[in-house]
């Protein structure tokens, strides 16, 4: 459904703690707790985002035009984790030392009505997100925003411009951040062993040296 008008804020750059002003952390979050679309950067790549529910993962799925999309959950904290994942101490002590990063963690998915069912999850990096799932007090979905069918993201802030008005609610562009940057690292930790689903920004290496230290401790306990 088309809207009658996106409100757009503009910013020149992250402040030096890497978080936004108060008018734009208040703007997304009182749009998202009116169970509104919003743009804004996820890890310095835009996505169109909203509060997480199965509703909002097909209404975002019908503005990217992508309706097998998997879904990441986008947490603040680990409390929000306890009503998403099953993980043991020694998962929790792994995630604490990954977390929060560009890193986006496949794990067993709670109440899930069959054993393999897994849930994607990530703990931002970003000072600006946190404050706003914070503010919101309940998980986002996203989808980035592509270029036709090419897996090329959208980060010209005129290509973003024309992209969401119309689509979401409010808008937040940061023009620091109008510019190609490598995707989030994702990763497997459902079975017993660590799984690279994709490479990225953050090192493959560094990852599974902090994984396997948590399989030693493991052993020991």
């Amino acid at each position: 459904m088309q809207l009658k008008e996106t409100e757009i804020l503009y910013l020149k750059k992250l402040r030096k703690d890497g978080s936004l002003p108060e008018e734009a952390i208040a703007a997304i979050s009182q749009a998202l707790r009116a169970n509104a679309l919003v743009l804004l950067p996820v890890d310095n790549i835009y996505a169109i985002a909203a509060v997480a529910s199965g509703e909002n993962e097909k209404r975002i799925s019908r503005v990217v035009r992508n309706p097998r999309k998997r879904y990441v959950r986008l947490i603040s904290s680990f409390r929000m984790l306890d009503d998403i994942a099953v993980l043991t101490k020694n998962d929790y002590d792994f995630l604490n030392r990954i977390w929060p990063d560009e890193i986006t963690v496949i794990m067993k998915k709670k109440d899930a009505t069959r054993e393999s069912e897994t849930v994607g999850v990530r703990f931002p990096r970003s000072r600006f997100l946190q404050s706003v799932i914070a503010r919101v007090d309940r998980p986002l979905v996203f989808s980035h925003l592509y270029r036709g069918l090419s897996k090329s993201a959208l980060y010209k802030k005129g290509d973003l411009e024309k992209a969401c008005r119309g689509l979401v609610a409010k808008a937040v562009i940061v023009e620091e951040l109008c510019k190609k940057h490598p995707p989030a690292t994702i990763i497997d930790i459902s079975g017993s062993t660590i799984s690279i689903m994709r490479a990225g920004r953050v090192s493959v290496e560094e990852i599974k040296s902090l994984f396997f230290l948590r399989k030693t401790e493991d052993e020991e306990s």
